[in-house]
């Protein structure tokens, strides 16, 4: 049986931060270190600053994939660079000019519904908690005239 691994913070904390801000499981980063899963989370528990790396580093690439996604939501604007290249007779490229196009990423509507129904989940949830009740007195009720009868 294996020997049981020891914690050194010098060397953990630093290399837990850095996995998890690459976006890291759990699973992985104890993957990466040779140890379980479990180790990983005892660690975080009994070693405060192993713990607030993990949270830290898992920080950093929540908040990269929250800007992703709200730019997605919102639609965005980039420049493309485009080399056009030319071949002479003995096969050496040459740059003949560069181009930038300005491009446009229009709004994703998947998006924007999945940041409304985890942001304000109260009133853009499939089912919302909230349903605005109508007083009787307000309530109209239509009537569809038969075939045969007049309009």
């Amino acid at each position: 049986m294996a020997a049981k691994p020891k914690y050194n913070k010098d060397y953990h904390d630093d290399w837990a931060w850095s996995l998890a801000a690459m976006g890291a499981t759990n699973e992985e980063i104890a993957s990466a270190m040779g140890v379980a899963k479990r180790t990983i989370i005892r660690w975080g528990q009994e070693h405060e600053s192993f713990g607030r790396a993990l949270a830290e580093g898992k920080g950093v690439s929540d908040a990269k994939v929250i800007r992703s996604l709200y730019q997605r939501a919102v639609g965005y604007d980039y420049e493309e660079n485009k080399k056009v290249i030319e071949r002479d007779k003995d096969g050496n490229e040459k740059v003949i000019r560069e181009e930038t196009t300005k491009k446009h990423v229009p709004p994703d509507v998947a998006a924007q519904c999945f940041w409304l129904k985890n942001r304000q989940r109260d009133r853009w949830a499939d089912q919302p908690k909230y349903v605005p009740s109508i007083p009787e007195e307000e309530q109209t009720i239509f009537y569809l005239p038969k075939k045969d009868d007049d309009i």
